[in-house]
């Protein structure tokens, strides 16, 4: 588990710190039915970062994804997890 705290000036991660500038935007896929609630972060440089995951665990989402709008687009498109990560959680990596 890691901590992460969004903020007025990004969001830290660990011990990472990732500011708005860098960011594309955000989705949030929220499946309470399936035990999924994770905020997903793209970066403007998708080669460098291609994306971050981030397991929203007791926060409530709608409350996150309100903030975020604040300072990121919001991606309406994604409706699921990324393929990569349910083929991780598939072969249990």
């Amino acid at each position: 588990m890691v901590d992460f705290k969004i903020g007025p000036e990004g969001i830290n991660v660990g011990k990472r710190f990732y500011d708005y500038d860098d960011l594309k935007h955000f989705s949030i896929i929220y499946k309470p039915n399936f035990d999924i609630k994770h905020l997903y972060l793209e970066f403007n440089n998708s080669f460098i970062n291609p994306r971050l995951s981030i397991n929203l665990y007791e926060q409530d989402p709608i409350t996150v994804r309100n903030y975020l709008l604040r300072y990121l687009d919001e991606d309406l498109e994604r409706l699921g997890p990324p393929i990569s990560e349910q083929l991780t959680k598939l072969l249990k990596l």
